[in-house]
C-alpha cells in the first residue's frame, strides 16, 4: 500500500509538470507567431498599395530572413509601380527598429503616370475580312490614351490569341508583340500583330459509343459541316445532346490532329442513359388529400429515340393513370409527336366522374411560345345521386402557352405565365353534342426588396347552342374553389346549382357552369430568405349566361421556400357568405 501511494503521488506530479510545460510551449508558440515586421506604405493609392504588397509577398516568420526581405523591398516596390505605369517613382525605405514589431516604412512619390500613345493592333490573314474580329480589335484600340498597365498588356495578348483560336483561326501566329516605353516622355506604344492565317471550317462530326441511329444523331446536332469553326459551336452541340435526355455523358472534342483542307473533324463520345428510371413520391395537398405517385420513364425505347413515361397516382379524390409515348420530330429538341392515354377519377361539385381519354399531339417549343395541336378522344361517365350518365367527344384543339421567369425556379423574382386552350367538336365528328370551349390562365408576379406581389386570373367559356349543361361531361364544365382557384372553399365546390330529387327529398346540387371568371391578388413579405408571409383575396365563380354570382375570400399564410419550391400553409374564409366557410390550404411546388 505504501508503494502504491508513492507511485500515485509521483504520477500526479509528473502530470502537473507536463501540463505546465505544455502551457509554456503554447505561450511560446503564440509569441513566436506574432509578426516580426510591420509594413507601412505612405503616398500610394489603394491600387498601388495592393500591387506593392502583392510583389513584396508575406512577411517572413523567421528573423534570419528579415534582412533579405527588407533589402529587396525597394526593388520590388519599383517593379510594382512600373507594372501600373509609374516608371519614375521616387521610393524611400526606412526601418524603424525602435518599434515592436519592427516597422518597414515605404515612402512613395509616384510621379506622373505613363500613358499609351499608340495602340497598334493588326490581324493580317482571313481575319482582316472578318467583321466580328475587326469589331473586337476596334474595341481593344479604345485603350489608347489610358494609363499603361503591364498586366493589362499581357491580358490583351491572351485575349487576342484566344479570340482567334476560338473563332477558327487555328494556324495563327505572332508576327510582333511588343511594348515600348519612353520613361522620359512618360509614353508607351503597343504593337500587337497576329497573322490569323486561313480560317478553318467544321468537318465531319463523328459519334461514338451510342446505338442511336446516325440519322437521329444528325438531327440532334446544331452543327453544319462546312460552316466556320467556332469553339462555341462545340459547346452548343454538347448542350443539345445533354438536353435530349438520351445520354448519361457527353464529351465533344475537336480532332486537331486530323485537320484536312482546313476542315476540323469533331469527335463526340457518348454514354447512353440508363434504359429505365423510376421515381416514387408522397405528398399532401388539401384539394386531393394525401397522395402517392410512381413514375416509370424509358428515355430510349428504341434506337430511333422514341420514349415513354407511365405515371400512376393515387389520392382519395383524384386517382389517375397516364401513359405518354413520344416520337422525336424534325428537330428532336423542339418538336415531338405524342400519344397520350389516361384513366382518371375526379369529383366536380356534387358529380363523381370517371374519364377515359386518348390524344394524338404535335408539340413545338422552337420559339418562346409552346404550341400543341391535338386530337383528343374523351369518354366520360358520371353520376349524381345514383343517376348515371355517359358522353363521348372527339375534340380537335390547340394549346398555346408561354412562361417568362427571372430568378431561381423555387422563388422567382419576376415572371408571367400565360396559357390558352381552344377545343371544338360537333355531332358530325361522332361526339354527343356540339361544343366550342375556350379557356385561359394568367399568373404575374414581381418582387421589389422584401415585398412581392402575385396576381392570377382564370377565364373560360363553353358555347354549346343550349343554355343548360346537363348533357355536357363534368370535366368540360367549369367549377371554382380550392388551392388553385378560390381559397376558403372546397375543391370544385363552387358553380351553378340544380334542384335534384333524391331519396331524402329535393336537394340543391352543384353541377357546374358554362363560364368561368376568377381572380386573385396576393401580397407577400419576406421575413428571412427562406420564409415569407402572405395575405390575399380571391374572387369570382363559375356561372351560366346572365347569372354571375361572384364569391370572395380573404386569408393569410406562411410560405417556406424549400429546395423544391414553396411549401404554402394558408388559412382562408369566404367573406361573401352569410355563414362564412373557412379552410386550411396546404400546397407545394414551383410557382411558374
Amino acid at each position: 500500500m505504501q508503494i502504491f501511494s508513492f507511485n500515485r503521488r509521483l504520477v500526479s506530479n509528473l502530470m502537473l509538470y507536463w501540463c505546465l510545460f505544455f502551457c509554456l510551449y503554447i505561450i511560446s508558440l503564440s509569441v513566436s507567431a506574432q509578426a516580426l515586421l510591420e509594413v507601412k506604405i505612405e503616398g500610394a493609392s489603394d491600387q498601388q498599395q495592393q500591387n506593392i504588397l502583392a510583389h513584396l509577398g508575406p512577411v517572413p516568420e523567421a528573423s534570419a530572413q528579415l534582412n533579405s526581405y527588407i533589402a529587396k523591398a525597394r526593388d520590388k516596390t519599383q517593379k510594382a509601380l512600373v507594372a501600373l505605369g509609374y516608371n519614375n517613382a521616387n521610393i524611400n525605405t526606412k526601418v524603424q527598429r525602435e518599434l515592436t514589431p519592427l516597422r518597414l516604412l515605404i515612402q512613395i512619390e509616384p510621379g506622373p503616370a505613363t500613358h499609351i500613345r499608340q495602340m497598334n493592333v493588326e490581324v493580317p490573314g482571313d481575319a482582316s475580312q472578318d467583321k466580328d474580329f475587326q469589331a473586337f480589335i476596334q474595341n481593344m484600340q479604345t485603350h489608347k490614351g489610358q494609363v499603361l498597365n503591364h498586366g493589362r498588356y499581357e491580358t490583351w495578348k491572351s485575349e487576342l490569341q484566344n479570340y482567334a483560336r476560338s473563332h477558327g483561326y487555328l494556324s495563327g501566329k505572332w508576327q510582333q508583340h511588343e511594348l515600348k516605353v519612353n520613361t522620359e516622355t512618360q509614353q508607351a506604344d503597343v504593337y500587337l500583330v497576329y497573322d490569323s492565317g486561313i480560317r478553318h471550317r467544321l468537318g465531319e462530326v463523328n459519334f461514338q459509343g451510342s446505338d442511336m441511329t446516325p440519322e437521329l444523331l444528325s438531327r440532334l446536332s446544331p452543327l453544319t459541316s462546312g460552316e466556320y469553326y467556332q469553339s462555341s459551336h462545340l459547346s452548343a452541340l454538347e448542350s443539345a445532346l445533354r438536353r435530349s435526355g438520351y445520354f448519361a455523358d457527353v464529351l465533344v472534342t475537336p480532332d486537331l490532329n486530323a485537320i484536312e483542307d482546313y476542315h476540323v473533324p469533331v469527335n463526340v463520345a457518348l454514354t447512353d442513359a440508363p434504359s429505365h428510371s423510376f421515381k416514387v413520391g408522397l405528398g399532401y395537398v388539401t384539394d386531393t388529400g394525401p397522395r402517392a405517385q410512381i413514375n416509370w420513364r424509358t428515355p430510349r425505347v428504341n434506337r430511333y429515340g422514341h420514349s415513354q413515361e407511365t405515371t400512376l397516382r393515387y389520392s382519395t379524390v383524384n386517382p389517375y393513370a397516364s401513359f405518354l409515348y413520344q416520337i422525336p420530330g424534325d428537330d428532336p429538341l423542339t418538336h415531338s409527336y405524342q400519344l397520350k392515354l389516361g384513366l382518371e377519377q375526379n369529383d366536380f361539385g356534387d358529380l363523381s366522374s370517371i374519364q377515359k381519354h386518348a390524344a394524338v399531339v404535335s408539340q413545338s417549343t422552337a420559339h418562346k411560345w409552346i404550341w400543341a395541336a391535338q386530337l383528343r378522344w374523351l369518354d366520360e361517365k358520371w353520376s349524381l345521386d345514383g343517376l348515371d350518365f355517359q358522353a363521348g367527344y372527339l375534340l380537335p384543339g390547340l394549346t398555346l402557352s408561354r412562361t417568362r421567369r427571372q430568378g431561381p425556379i423555387r422563388d422567382p423574382e419576376e415572371g408571367f405565365l400565360q396559357n390558352y386552350q381552344i377545343e371544338a367538336t360537333d355531332k358530325l365528328l361522332g361526339s354527343d353534342g356540339r361544343l366550342l370551349r375556350v379557356s385561359a390562365f394568367w399568373k404575374w408576379l414581381h418582387r421589389f426588396g422584401n415585398h412581392r406581389l402575385v396576381l392570377k386570373g382564370q377565364a373560360g367559356i363553353n358555347i354549346t347552342g343550349i343554355d343548360t349543361v346537363e348533357d355536357l361531361a363534368p370535366s368540360l364544365r367549369f367549377f371554382a374553389g380550392g388551392d388553385q382557384s378560390i381559397r376558403g372553399f372546397d375543391y370544385n365546390s363552387l358553380g351553378p346549382t340544380a334542384e335534384v330529387q333524391t331519396s331524402e327529398g329535393l336537394q340543391t346540387k352543384v353541377v357546374g357552369g358554362k363560364m368561368l371568371a376568377v381572380g386573385s391578388a396576393e401580397y407577400q413579405y419576406y421575413l428571412t430568405p427562406d420564409w415569407r408571409m402572405a395575405i390575399f383575396t380571391d374572387a369570382g365563380n363559375a356561372f351560366n349566361r346572365n347569372n354571375f354570382n361572384p364569391v370572395q375570400s380573404v386569408g393569410a399564410g406562411v410560405h417556406w421556400l424549400s429546395p423544391v419550391g414553396a411549401v404554402r400553409l394558408e388559412l382562408a374564409y369566404g367573406v361573401s357568405e352569410d355563414d362564412p366557410p373557412w379552410r386550411v390550404h396546404i400546397s407545394m411546388g414551383a410557382e411558374l
